[in-house]
């Protein structure tokens, strides 16, 4: 029979256990501060604040493709294109000349992104030499490697390959800054950026860094993506993504790319940094077996929203705005829009219906970065207190009756729902034709935080073409 002492003993080790136990459950479910970000997108944006103004605007960038790609394109051929892919400055991130002519355009935007995401956030790069830092990169094809490999001298073939492989993209990051943390590259196409976010909050929460960098990009270096989404049937004709719409009738292809940093809300408590948003919850699943490798499931998208609210600890009704993924395909807008309903319309009060607008609507199908340009987008929505208008949306898709599913098209701004208590939420998703969806729960920051900014300067690249051959010749892509 125990003594009392050897009693007092085990119920001391238990109290520890139990609360050794708990502590692990709340590192699990803490939340995640998003401190700011950098971006390129179409319409000549290259800071979140450029996006915001962009959409608050009401502006939409379908364009030709433009005259420095060297394409022949067919007539008619238009889509969301950053300009200036040629132009680089390799010596700011520590790189030869010959060795960035060959960097694969979406690298060089990994590359600018992460150093204007860290500084925006008040760090300083060089100071994270060594750290516990993480990179998740969202990447999906390099058609730059396929445009160029018969075309480079022999001598060339390598630096081609590493400045082209998506499993090094990462790694580059964490070589360039000296990062110390894990360092992933994500493939799960058009879903790819918000998959590596999902990733990083769960790393950050399992402590395996005490900082992350999302990052993602889509550079279309030759027109083959448009005959591949064609041939799907599901492009756009004239360009434009009619998110939602009953004019629906394809996705228009685009390009961009974003960085986000990181980091626990218990580690940004004790500091001074700004914040852009926190990450309450997310979730990844997968559609399986269904009707097609590549077709999606309002029940696959469901549970994907109800997974990330439990992650969260949040209702539906806890959640004022759904950013979707809206691509503007009749088949996928549907299944999508009926899988707010189920989601979220069914589980508030009625008369107060989920507001859903995409950004695609706006810039078009930017791909891999496409969710974290959401993310951004939705921030920056809850910091102003409007939601902006979602584009071509004010005939809505017929496949749904949005009243009756307490769903609101975002057919124009509107301001931010007013709440008894509580901060503003959002939601983001993002599903990829690979079958894996992701969706993300936000929150504005408290006050105190969110009235912190971020002052370093933004760095001044001393740009310069930098292309595989560098003699302007339209008929082989490099004017």
């Amino acid at each position: 029979m125990a003594s009392e002492e050897e009693l007092r003993a085990y119920l001391r080790r238990a109290a520890a256990e139990l609360h050794r136990t708990r502590q692990r459950l709340a590192a699990h479910s803490e939340p995640v501060v998003v401190l700011g970000g950098g971006c390129r997108f179409p319409g000549g944006v290259t800071s979140p604040e450029d996006l915001w103004e962009l959409v608050r605007e009401e502006r939409e960038t379908v364009s030709p493709p433009p005259a420095e790609r060297g394409w022949d394109p067919e007539p008619g051929l238009a889509g969301g294109f950053l300009t200036g892919i040629t132009d680089f400055d390799p010596a700011f991130f520590g790189l030869g000349a010959r060795e960035g002519a060959l960097l694969d355009p979406q690298q060089r935007l990994l590359l600018e992104t992460s150093w204007e995401a860290l500084t925006r956030s008040g760090l300083d790069p060089p100071a994270l030499h060594g750290s516990r830092t993480a990179v998740f990169v969202g990447l999906t094809y390099s058609d730059f490697y396929d445009q160029w490999r018969t075309r480079v001298p022999e001598a060339d073939l390598n630096a081609l390959a590493t400045g082209s492989s998506m499993s090094l993209a990462a790694g580059r990051l964490s070589y360039t800054y000296g990062f110390r943390g894990p360092a992933v590259t994500v493939d799960t196409a058009c879903s790819s950026g918000l998959v590596a976010l999902h990733q990083a909050v769960s790393a950050l929460r399992n402590g395996e860094c005490d900082l992350a960098l999302v990052s993602a990009a889509a550079v279309l270096s030759s027109p083959d993506m448009f005959g591949f989404s064609r041939r799907q049937g599901v492009l756009s004709p004239d360009g434009r993504c009619r998110s939602f719409s009953a004019g629906a009738d394809g996705w228009g292809l685009a390009e961009g790319a974003a960085t986000l940093v990181l980091q626990r809300l218990s580690d940004h408590e004790r500091g001074a940094l700004p914040a852009l948003a926190v990450v309450r919850g997310s979730a990844v699943n997968q559609v399986g077996a269904g009707p097609g490798l590549t077709a999606p499931t309002t029940v696959s998208q469901r549970q994907v929203m109800e997974a990330a609210l439990a992650s969260a600890g949040l209702t539906a009704a806890d959640v004022d705005l759904v950013e979707g993924h809206g691509t503007g395909t009749a088949l996928g807008d549907a299944v999508e829009v009926r899988a707010v309903a189920a989601a979220y319309g069914a589980h508030r009060p009625p008369g107060s219906p989920v507001l859903l607008g995409s950004l695609k609507s706006n810039i078009g199908h930017t791909q891999m970065p496409g969710g974290l340009g959401g993310v951004l987008k939705a921030a920056l929505a809850m910091r102003h207190g409007l939601a902006p208008r979602s584009l071509h949306a004010e005939a809505p898709l017929a496949e749904v009756d949005l009243t009756s599913a307490n769903v609101r098209l975002l057919d124009t701004a509107r301001p931010w729902p007013e709440r008894e208590e509580g901060p503003r939420r959002a939601a983001v998703s993002s599903f990829g034709l690979s079958g894996t969806n992701a969706h993300v729960i936000l929150e504005q920051p408290p006050p105190e935080v969110a009235g912190r900014r971020g002052g370093r300067p933004v760095p001044r690249y001393r740009r310069a073409r930098h292309w595989p051959v560098q003699s302007p010749n339209p008929q082989d892509g490099t004017s």
